[in-house]
């Protein structure tokens, strides 16, 4: 397998140096006309034409994220004190028409001094990222439709994100169909593929039987200063068990909407609920997720302090084996930092309440403070990292009451491209994780960099 490995890297960087070599060349040749004497004024017009046509349709870009982390505490997942986590990217994007592109980037992801066994979500060396086409215009009205390996968010990321800013070393992609239609008064996306499952030690493939499709549509004209989003998401996957350990299929079909808008004097607001039916193998699914919170800017203070808070609900099953399941599965959606920074909470079986301040003391310095307040919603299920992994099952717990959290964030813009970051996040235990036996105070400190280029 390694050798068969080593082979199709070698294949890829073999065609995307023979892919920029053939760039360099063309510039290359057209540099050296303009350096002889000019003999055939038509022949250097047609080189300047190219080199034209090469700059206006070819665009290589990359980025590298460096991000040293540290755990102390009863969910540390390696014996090391601390680790580096790199993540290198590399992509070129063909734009022979506006409405027409053609994009394909590269990801390198790796761990250092980790003294662990390498997840998928850490390490992932050289493979294949993105490979998409699109047609149409990404903006305005009209239709555009997108097909391949890609990254998106679909509305609040909280069921369905894969981008960038994604806080896995190996961020997620999806092998998908995508497609949207867009007009004066609302825009509806479409969406059927599957998620890409990392292999550190082969080519990513979509994870095979597991599949999500999608019907996104949002209403801007509804409301005065609101978004109204009302949609419809399905999730099927094979393989789980029921209460009963029968082996099925899983069916999570998702109803909702959200509701996100401004309201005068600097407040913004946002309100998303959910319900969830199907089947999980033999039992029949029922679950429900909800999510509201809103903020105040003050606009007139240089520091442009916004003041915040949020409440996030996601059932839990009860524990009986009745042929039902109660456990809200929140999919592919983002969890790290948005369910807490320290990526021990899903939004599954939680009562997540949130208050914060983030402010402004430098023009490009914005700093995030956050207080969490966790409860389990259901003790006869247990607590989920931001996985979905359940970390704590203890069926004879007499209190619901997780712990509380207190997180600080730092971003700075160095420049257009550069960024750097610091934060910290402690998780104080409640009488849950005491009875756990997981009742020690755990401690996530990180430095970032992110460079664009």
């Amino acid at each position: 397998m390694s050798a068969l490995r080593n082979l199709q890297k070698t294949t890829i960087l073999i065609g995307c140096g023979v892919w920029l070599s053939g760039i360099a060349g063309a510039q290359s040749a057209g540099q050296s006309v303009d350096n002889r004497q000019p003999q055939d004024v038509s022949g250097a017009s047609d080189q300047s034409d190219e080199r034209g046509y090469l700059a206006r349709t070819f665009k290589l870009s990359g980025s590298i994220r460096e991000r040293w982390e540290a755990t102390d505490g009863p969910f540390s997942v390696t014996p090391a004190s601390s680790y580096l986590l790199s993540q290198e990217r590399l992509g070129l994007q063909f734009t022979p028409t506006p409405w027409l592109q053609f994009f394909a980037q590269a990801e390198d992801a790796r761990a250092l001094f980790y003294k662990a066994t390498l997840g998928n979500t850490i390490s992932d060396p050289f493979d294949l990222h993105q490979a998409w086409l699109a047609v149409g215009k990404r903006e305005g009205n009209g239709f555009y439709m997108q097909l391949g390996r890609q990254e998106f968010v679909i509305g609040s990321a909280r069921l369905l994100q894969a981008s960038e800013t994604q806080w896995n070393n190996t961020a997620r992609t999806f092998d998908v169909a995508r497609g949207s239609y867009t007009n004066n008064f609302f825009k509806t996306e479409l969406l059927a593929g599957s998620v890409v499952l990392m292999n550190p030690t082969g080519l990513d493939e979509h994870k095979p039987g597991d599949h999500v499709y999608a019907d996104y549509n949002t209403f801007t004209h509804l409301l005065r200063g609101a978004s109204v989003e009302p949609y419809f998401i399905a999730h099927t996957s094979m393989g789980v068990s029921s209460k009963e350990k029968i082996t099925g299929e899983m069916d999570t079909l998702a109803a909702g909407g959200r509701i996100v808008g401004k309201l005068r004097g600097g407040v913004d607001y946002n309100f998303e609920a959910v319900h969830e039916f199907g089947n999980y193998s033999s039992d029949h699914l029922n679950a429900a997720g909800l999510v509201a919170g809103g903020g105040w800017t003050i606009t007139q203070s240089g520091w442009r302090p916004r003041v915040s808070g949020d409440y996030a609900y996601a059932s839990g099953d009860d524990g009986r084996k009745d042929g039902s399941r109660e456990t809200f599965d929140n999919m592919y959606g983002s969890n790290q930092p948005m369910s807490s920074l320290i990526g021990q909470f899903d939004w599954k079986n939680i009562k997540n309440l949130r208050t914060g301040v983030e402010f402004y003391p430098l023009r490009r310095l914005q700093v995030k403070l956050d207080g969490r307040d966790l409860w389990l919603a259901s003790t006869a299920d247990g607590l989920y990292n931001c996985a979905g992994t359940r970390t704590v099952y203890d069926t004879k717990a007499n209190n619901a009451h997780v712990g509380e959290t207190v997180e600080m964030l730092a971003t700075a813009s160095v420049t257009r491209s550069t960024s750097l970051g610091l934060g910290v996040g402690t998780l104080f235990s409640g009488a849950y994780l005491q009875e756990a036996h997981k009742g020690a105070t755990f401690i996530y400190p990180f430095v970032t960099l992110f460079q664009r280029f």
